[in-house]
């Protein structure tokens, strides 16, 4: 199957809103989102697009993404971990994916039109500031920032830049007519990408709440499907105050930190 293509952004929520709808009703605003303990790394993992390394194996998952508006079982299989140390925040998913379609390979082109995984994080969770970050299969990234709900309209300032380092792995190859297996994509994000006006960066303390939502975009040939850890309650993912908690572990600081490999 060639890339299909969906260039008018709305057009995208509303297949996205009408992919999680399908077993009917929305999410009440008063359920509670979900949470998840941080782990902190005693050494960091290797960022090659595998979860196999032994800190992965103590870091705790988010189990199954569920139906991004209402909740429930989601038509797309994913989930996700997440680690810390003195330099990075990382994040390792797994994504079931029997069509890889990924045709972009152009940092910040839209990638949410075909596969990719994405995640959002409001480090002081007010929603007045939370940062994007997609990855494609291929490796591809799009990354942004928003000073609120959807602003500065419409992608946020797309010129912030991560430099988050990025691994993934395919079971299956990209942008063919052959069935696939799914891809794995790991992500080590250094703290300093949290303060864009170039202030003095740290790591969170022990105790730490952020808040935070991850999802997988799933393009087939009959539309696209979507999956999240949070479900949201609407058919738009930039709904910060249901996005899910993330509390970090560990001691204050590290006494000798590592980088990604």
């Amino acid at each position: 199957m060639s890339p299909r293509h969906v260039r008018d952004w709305s057009h995208v929520f509303l297949l996205i809103a009408i992919a999680s709808c399908k077993s009917g009703g929305e999410r009440r605003e008063s359920e509670p989102t979900p949470g998840l303990a941080v782990v902190l790394a005693a050494r960091p993992p290797r960022i090659d697009g595998s979860l196999e390394d032994p800190a992965w194996r103590l870091a705790k998952s988010t189990g199954s993404f569920v139906a991004t508006r209402e909740g429930g079982p989601a038509a797309v299989e994913a989930s996700a971990k997440l680690l810390w140390d003195d330099g990075y925040l990382y994040v390792g998913l797994e994504v079931q994916d029997p069509l890889l379609v990924a045709g972009h390979e152009t940092r910040d082109a839209y990638l949410w039109e075909q596969d990719c995984v994405e995640l959002m994080v409001d480090p002081k969770g007010d929603g007045k500031s939370y940062f994007e970050i997609e990855v494609s299969p291929r490796g591809t990234v799009f990354d942004t920032r928003f000073d609120a709900r959807r602003a500065p309209p419409p992608f946020g300032h797309v010129s912030w830049d991560s430099a988050a380092r990025v691994g993934v792995t395919t079971r299956g190859e990209i942008d063919d007519d052959r069935a696939d297996a799914g891809y794995t994509v790991e992500i080590a994000i250094p703290w300093q990408a949290f303060s864009p006006e170039g202030a003095p960066a740290r790591p969170p303390a022990s105790g730490e709440e952020w808040r935070a939502n991850l999802y997988v975009l799933d393009l087939r040939r009959d539309g696209q499907r979507a999956a999240a850890w949070s479900p949201l309650g609407a058919g738009d993912f930039h709904v910060p105050h249901r996005f899910g908690s993330i509390t970090f572990q560990g001691p204050e600081r590290l006494e000798s930190p590592e980088g990604p490999h």
